[in-house]
């Protein structure tokens, strides 16, 4: 631990007298080192402090082999002292979600022998990434067990050797020169550069909100403390407007939704198939031709297909498209007579469009019906019959 690295030697420090080494301009904004400072740079997956030195808002610290560098967006006057303030909502924060990922990385590690391959502390959930799958039971356990650490209010220590100590501990890398090294009985030890809670119950609640296959490991989606909390405010809300909305107990939601999903879909069934029924009905009554342009609003991919299946052993070539002149068309065509991929990529050419395909090729042009017509009335298509709306 270095003289200047307050963050270090008082990681609650709110405030503190700041003394001006350096200030140098560099794109539109003022990089500052400081005598010492208590802004955390930012470093092993945690992200750095901001605040105010003075008047300048600190939005950055990173860390040189000279020192700590605080990125500000006014320049301070060499040699003077300032009130510095840290944004200490932000900094507890992130003290919380280091010491959590510290209990669930130690849990994980002795438990399932898995290691902590990445770790970053993001706006809006924590992610840890671990060198092994971990089942969806497994992972209900570690969040039980380290919750369970949480309630038990144990000390967080941080020790400082300058030699490799003699007893294990986890590490990402391998470390020389002074070592530190985060302690938490019988849950965690490792090496760590980032700023620690004094206990574990100040962490408040540990929620792992997801976990996914990541390479060939898993990585886990964590919120702690408020973040949690806001986390749980915000998905009650939810559940409660879904319970209001659909008259069933917050409890019985996902039934009663899953209910509601699967009548949907024996409705949309429903529509499509009558749907299917009056594009037969249409398509019975067109008569044989070599060419044929369809316009329709509204019609879904399935829809646009059926016309397609239908014409296709009476119509040499069909296209059908379907939209308005003000927001585009999207386009389905076929043809047992011209190349479409070479079609699709003249229509993408000449009526902004885009998309391509072989036997069928689809799309999409930024064009008017009459636009679309007098194309298809061009080189590929001369004398195209146009069926009416």
């Amino acid at each position: 631990m270095k003289a200047y690295q307050l963050y270090y030697q008082h990681p609650t420090m709110k405030e503190f007298k700041a003394r001006v080494l350096s200030c140098e301009a560099r794109d539109g904004m003022y990089d500052i080192e400081l005598e010492d400072t208590a802004f955390y740079p930012e470093g092993g997956g945690q992200p750095a402090d901001s605040g105010y030195i003075g008047a300048a808002r600190v939005t950055h610290v990173y860390e040189t082999a000279g020192g700590v560098v605080h990125v500000c967006d006014k320049p301070l006057e060499v040699g003077m002292e300032y009130d510095a303030s840290i944004d200490w909502n932000r900094r507890f924060d992130h003290m919380q979600h280091h010491t959590a990922e510290h209990l669930v990385s130690g849990i994980i590690n002795k438990l399932y022998g898995a290691d902590n391959v990445g770790f970053s502390i993001g706006e809006y959930y924590v992610t840890i990434d671990f060198n092994r799958e971990l089942s969806h039971e497994e992972v209900e356990n570690i969040e039980t067990l380290a919750n369970e650490a949480v309630f038990k209010n144990l000390p967080v220590r941080v020790k400082y050797f300058d030699k490799t100590p003699e007893f294990s501990y986890r590490s990402k890398k391998e470390l020389s020169g002074t070592i530190r090294i985060v302690i938490i009985d019988d849950y965690d030890t490792c090496a760590c550069a980032g700023t620690q809670l004094a206990s574990t119950g100040e962490i408040g609640l540990i929620k792992i909100i997801s976990v996914q296959k990541y390479k060939t490991g898993s990585r886990i989606y964590l919120m702690c403390g408020f973040r949690a909390l806001n986390d749980y405010r915000m998905k009650e809300s939810n559940v409660a407007a879904i319970s209001a909305l659909i008259s069933s107990k917050p409890d019985e939601v996902a039934v009663h939704v899953e209910k509601l999903y699967e009548e949907r879909e024996a409705l949309k069934f429903e529509l499509l198939s009558a749907k299917y029924a009056l594009i037969d009905m249409k398509t019975d009554k067109m008569q044989p031709a070599d060419k044929m342009l369809i316009f329709e609003d509204n019609l879904s991919n399935e829809e646009m297909k059926r016309y397609l299946v239908n014409l296709t052993e009476k119509i040499s070539t069909i296209a059908v498209f379907s939209g308005d002149d003000t927001n585009g068309y999207r386009y389905m065509v076929t043809s047992s007579t011209v190349d479409v991929s070479d079609l699709a990529k003249a229509m993408n050419a000449e009526l902004s469009g885009k998309g391509g395909g072989k036997g069928t090729a689809g799309g999409y042009v930024q064009a008017s019906r009459a636009q679309i017509e007098k194309f298809f009335e061009g080189s590929f298509f001369k004398g195209a019959v146009n069926e009416a709306d």
